[in-house]
């Protein structure tokens, strides 16, 4: 009988001696090391608390009512059922975006596969049309305007008016691709429509908080975007079913950021708002705030950290809320990552984790 054994470098560096590395060792913190008690980096596919990596569903809870829109893995306008998180693609490189969350809004425009011309009964509130294409739309009666598409798909015309209350008489001419004409200030996902106005639901997207999170101190990052946002709708928050106590990382309006807030029992412990220039809306960001005993602060894009250092910790804590509040303080976001560490990192480690 003839044995033979390979004992090159080669084979070596094939078949390694040793443990594997933790399936979160690539989320660690940068300075310390410290090892996250939670992943959702949607833009990478990764999710999982603790010692245990699964697939989103498994992780998190996503409730939507309706059917929902995003761009695929191929570059195409995807539609997805009801409680299904919506991945969102780049459609030029096809690169993971990460996980879009929206409040309900509804299509006014019917008939949006095959687009003609109607009258939309409408309010003296902010509108916004929106399609795909070269093609030519023109509006009368409450708000007079013509709209000429920029470009075939991906590329989207979005406008935002105010009409007055009454009939907006609409007249298509030329390629148009999925019309929409909803109330607000930016422009949501598309929502196909049919014979009438066509609703999306709200995204309702949570965690129940577990051993992997500790009440006495933590940091918490958030990548990813607002594509609209009102006064104090919410990107991350955490709570005990109530809005009385509560972490919240909120829009600020009149800063145009986020703002960490900290309530326990109805009265506001800490209000803490980063240094640096206001964002737009599309443009990504990244947060970091941090809690402990009298010791709550914030860094955003790399700013130097900003400190309250007097408070009462929440108590009672059940669930992690991800772009919406528990009484429904709601915008557009897309999400890239979530990670949490359970441990109070110090500044410099805060600073650099939001760079």
């Amino acid at each position: 009988m003839k044995v033979s054994c390979d004992f090159s470098v080669t084979s070596a560096r094939h078949r390694p001696f040793g443990a594997s590395p933790p399936w979160n060792s690539a989320w660690n913190s940068p300075l310390s090391g410290t090892a996250p008690g939670l992943v959702l980096d949607f833009a990478a596919g990764v999710y999982g608390a603790e010692n245990a990596s699964n697939d989103l569903q498994a992780v998190m809870s996503l409730v939507r009512s309706s059917d929902g829109t995003r761009i695929d893995d191929t570059g195409a306008l995807d539609t997805v059922g009801p409680n299904t998180g919506r991945i969102d693609h780049d459609p030029g490189s096809l690169g993971r975006l990460g996980l879009m969350l929206e409040t309900g809004r509804s299509n006014l425009f019917t008939q949006s596969a095959t687009p003609a011309d109607q009258i939309i009964s409408v309010s003296n509130v902010p509108h916004v049309l929106s399609f795909y294409g070269t093609g030519t739309i023109t509006m009368s009666g409450a708000y007079s305007t013509t709209i000429t598409g920029t470009g075939d798909f991906p590329a989207r015309t979005v406008v935002e008016f105010t009409p007055g209350a009454g009939d907006l008489s609409i007249t298509v001419s030329g390629a148009i691709l999925a019309p929409q004409l909803e109330e607000g200030n930016t422009a949501s996902s598309f929502i196909p429509s049919g014979a009438t106005a066509t609703a999306r639901a709200q995204d309702i997207a949570t965690i129940g908080l577990g051993t992997w999170f500790d009440p006495t101190q933590g940091t918490l990052v958030f990548s990813g975007w607002l594509n609209g946002a009102q006064a104090n709708d919410r990107i991350i928050e955490i709570d005990g079913g109530a809005t009385s106590t509560r972490y919240s990382i909120l829009w600020n309006s009149s800063l145009g950021k986020p703002q960490f807030q900290v309530w326990e029992a109805g009265a506001l412990q800490a209000a803490v708002a980063p240094t640096g220039s206001s964002i737009g809306f599309g443009t990504p960001f990244r947060v970091v705030v941090c809690y402990a005993a009298n010791d709550f602060a914030v860094s955003l894009n790399g700013s130097d950290v900003v400190r309250d250092t007097s408070g009462i910790l929440p108590s009672g804590l059940t669930t992690m809320r991800f772009g919406r509040s528990v009484w429904g303080a709601q915008g557009l976001m897309l999400a890239e990552s979530v990670v949490y560490y359970p441990q109070r990192l110090g500044d410099t480690e805060i600073k650099a984790l939001s760079t």
